[in-house]
């Protein structure tokens, strides 16, 4: 039997009612922010799956950003196709009508040429559209800049036939073949833009060079670059090597060898070729493929070269001047193949922008149901039942109040009580 004290007592009813104090304080922090955790050495085992799913919920949250950004673009992209359809379409019943003789006269002639140039200017102009945020829909990487703000750069002359005046002779390409990609699900990547390399493209290029590369041999180890695929050339690898490792590569390009010795490349699917010489590499410029004054693509093919091959600019400027001379016979045969071929390849492109358009609806609906998911999972860890707290906030009050009415009564006698 020990001997309890009025200290004593005091001690244990200050102590628990500073705990009652204490668990109401928690309830109520609770209850005000809707969390169970506070601070992590609440609940460290609970804050951990807090965090993953916090983490996981910000990243589907990025990949809806993702998508939604892929969404405006390819909408962009599939109405920029859209219209060039049309204009092709109109510049085929002109191909046709000039084919079968209907433009007899001069003037009606020359009524055609300028619908054409006008038609002409809105193809480069839809070539050059740009999204909300100034990147260019056809241009791949680098453009939309102060150096280069448009991919496709026309080139004008003044044409005395059917008293054109200044019109477009030609369009040059000085974009890149970049194609920009999104995160639009963990690890899975979606290539959303059409480089004018490709889409701006009607027939398959080939490139001839004119050099006898017979007695050609690399003497380095050295790369070439050819549509942004690197190839590696070994000391030694003559042109028939450099032709089957090209050939072997997988790429949308097949080479060959002439017969003067000299190399010849064709591409398998209509688009601009892509050819450089990595580093400090030779090798292309050695075979006369690519300008050694001007290495860098576009454009960087050889003088001395021989390129083949339409941009879908090409064929409709081909298309006028054979209707200004009247060659009935080249615009209902050659012009309205390539016209044919041209509008085949916008097409193409046009399916596959409405394919990716599908797919990134798909996205966006298992995106959606991925946040609902991690949000309810979060919302469940770190989230409290009210009806739950509530209940336990009352039932502390009550025992604090009965603490208190109890301890009230405990120490009310005072010294002189116990004198009497």
């Amino acid at each position: 039997m020990y001997r309890v004290t009025n200290k004593m007592i005091t001690n244990t009813m200050t102590h628990n009612l500073q705990r009652h104090k204490r668990e109401m304080d928690q309830a109520q922090n609770s209850l005000a922010t809707g969390k169970k955790v506070r601070t992590p050495r609440d609940n460290p085992i609970a804050t951990t799956n807090q965090m993953q799913y916090q983490t996981r919920l910000n990243e589907v949250n990025q990949y809806i950003e993702n998508i939604s950004e892929s969404k405006s673009f390819l909408e962009q992209t599939d109405s920029s196709l859209q219209s060039m359809v049309r204009i092709f379409q109109r510049i085929r019943v002109l191909a046709v009508q000039g084919a079968h003789g209907i433009y007899s006269s001069f003037e009606r002639k020359e009524a055609a040429a300028t619908e054409i140039n006008q038609l002409l200017e809105e193809l480069v102009a839809i070539s050059n559209s740009k999204d909300a945020t100034g990147r260019s829909l056809f241009g791949g990487y680098e453009t939309g800049s102060t150096e280069n703000p448009n991919p496709f750069v026309p080139i004008y002359m003044t044409l005395t036939a059917g008293n054109q005046g200044d019109a477009m002779t030609g369009v040059e390409y000085r974009g890149d073949m970049g194609r920009l990609t999104r995160e639009v699900a963990k690890g899975e990547y979606m290539d959303i833009s059409a480089p004018g390399s490709y889409a701006m493209w009607a027939t398959n290029q080939v490139v001839t060079s004119n050099f006898d590369a017979s007695e050609y041999s690399s003497n380095a180890n050295q790369k070439i670059r050819i549509d942004g695929v690197e190839l590696n050339i070994a000391p030694g690898d003559n042109i028939d090597i450099i032709i089957d490792k090209i050939n072997n590569a997988g790429l949308s390009v097949r080479a060959s060898k002439g017969g003067r010795n000299n190399l010849i490349m064709e591409t398998t699917a209509p688009h601009k070729m892509w050819l450089e010489d990595v580093g400090d590499g030779q090798i292309l410029k050695d075979i006369g493929m690519i300008n050694p004054l001007k290495d860098q693509p576009p454009n960087n093919y050889a003088p001395t070269a021989t390129v083949d091959g339409h941009s879908i600019f090409d064929m409709v400027i081909q298309l006028r001047d054979d209707l200004v001379r009247g060659d009935q016979e080249l615009v209902g045969g050659r012009d309205l193949g390539l016209i044919d071929m041209g509008l085949e390849n916008i097409l193409k492109h046009l399916a596959e922008t409405g394919a990716k358009q599908n797919r990134i609806e798909q996205l966006a609906t298992r995106s959606e149901y991925m946040k609902t998911n991690v949000t309810e999972i979060l919302a469940k860890t770190e989230g409290i039942d009210y009806t739950e707290e509530i209940m336990n906030f009352k039932w502390i009050e009550s025992v604090h109040q009965y603490a208190l009415s109890v301890g009230a009564k405990t120490i009310k006698p005072t010294l002189m009580d116990f004198l009497r």
